[in-house]
């Protein structure tokens, strides 16, 4: 039976690679080399699989392994190709000690729901194992049940898998709101080749700042500057959905920044752009909130914009405020929708539709004070007296 040395290097790298097996001759430098996080600078003749993996021929890689009967190789396939290979089979082919390694790939390719058991697993497997939990856990709603594993699945890799334990530290990080986490993670994961990775550190330490910043605790320009960084580790095609929530958190930074000069104003553009680019790149269906944010903060920004084109940024924002009012129900967000309602009806009387803006405001404070909240319904009264009543735009 092929001797399998730990710690291996599972679960830093994408699926399928980040769950392979390292084994063979001269293969110790390619282990050690993924467990930091890092691409081998030559590849062994005994992982030929594994480095077709990590370059995406996944389909290569698997043929690699068919014609191999080495135990490792026959885990590895049922990792890339589980039709290929019975599970039963790979379980009697690496033995029990690696029964929970198989059980957790049963689970994360959706083979079974049950996620595997720790056991007497140690170091990276139980690793692995404790975010499969976690992942499960989320799916059930216990948010607090997946941050206690994933802190000890930090606990069991630190110092074996470093890579692994960014990751996991990143991903605690964000759920945890635990800004040593996240210092942490971005640390382990400076100038490895997990370049997403490490850009998900920058992002959730960047959005912890950010809030800390709003509180008055930390500095704006702090988070703008871990946004920016991150965005400079990232491809828009390659990881679209995080690339487009950087923009839009770097979009509402900027925005938030206080305005001391003509020159700050300049950051609005920037915040524009930034917008643009997470609401064109955010799914509707997959990202509801965020998409429905992005447009939203992106009106509130083309209202204030100094523009030689602003009566086309007026017209844009209202568009935009619409098309946010469908995700805004008057019955489940009443006064999310009041205050997009407010806007609207602002941007409405500068353009000089008066009619339409006194009746975007009559609803938003019929809202507001239907929910209790006199002192927004009061505000929205007085906007109203002021740029309709008064019959003229401000």
């Amino acid at each position: 039976m092929t001797e399998i040395d730990r710690p291996q290097p599972l679960g830093a790298f994408a699926l399928p690679a980040g769950l392979l097996l390292i084994a063979g001759a001269d293969t110790d430098a390619a282990r050690q080399s993924l467990l930091s996080g890092h691409l081998p600078e030559s590849w062994p003749s005994a992982l030929e699989g594994v480095r077709l993996a990590h370059e995406g021929r996944v389909e290569d890689a698997a043929a690699v392994f068919a014609a191999s009967d080495r135990p490792v190789d026959r885990y590895n396939l049922f990792v890339v190709d589980p039709d290929s290979i019975a599970r039963t089979e790979v379980t009697a082919a690496l033995g029990d000690q690696w029964r929970p390694l198989v059980d957790h790939v049963a689970f994360t390719l959706g083979q079974t729901s049950i996620p595997p058991e720790v056991g007497s697993s140690t170091g990276e497997v139980a690793a692995l194992i404790l975010t499969a939990q976690a992942a499960h856990a989320l799916d059930d709603g216990d948010e607090n049940e997946a941050v206690e594993c994933l802190r000890a699945a930090a606990d069991h890799v630190r110092g074996v898998a470093p890579a692994f334990a960014g990751v996991i530290l990143s991903e605690l990080a964000g759920r945890g709101h635990n800004l040593a986490d996240a210092d942490e993670a971005v640390a382990l994961l400076k100038g490895t080749d997990l370049r997403a990775a490490y850009a998900e550190a920058l992002y959730h330490r960047a959005g912890l700042v950010h809030g800390m910043a709003i509180e008055g605790r930390r500095s704006l320009t702090e988070a703008i500057q871990g946004y920016t960084e991150a965005l400079r580790h990232l491809d828009e095609g390659e990881n679209r959905p995080l690339f487009a929530r950087v923009h839009l958190n770097l979009g509402t930074a900027y925005l938030a920044a206080p305005v001391m000069s003509d020159a700050d104003m300049l950051r609005v553009g920037i915040a524009i752009q930034s917008l643009r680019t997470a609401a064109r790149l955010l799914d509707e269906k997959d990202d509801a909130e965020e998409w429905a944010s992005a447009r939203l903060n992106l009106a509130n920004a083309l209202v204030y914009a100094p523009s030689a084109r602003q009566r086309d940024n007026l017209m844009e924002a209202v568009d935009l405020y619409e098309v946010v009012l469908r995700t805004r129900s008057p019955k489940k967000d009443a006064l999310g929708r009041a205050r997009v309602l407010s806007n609207q009806g602002n941007a409405l009387a500068h353009l000089g539709l008066l009619d339409d803006a006194r009746g975007r405001f009559d609803e938003a404070e019929f809202l507001f004070a239907s929910k209790g909240d006199e002192n927004s319904a009061a505000i929205v009264r007085d906007l109203r007296d002021q740029l309709v009543a008064a019959g003229s735009p401000a």
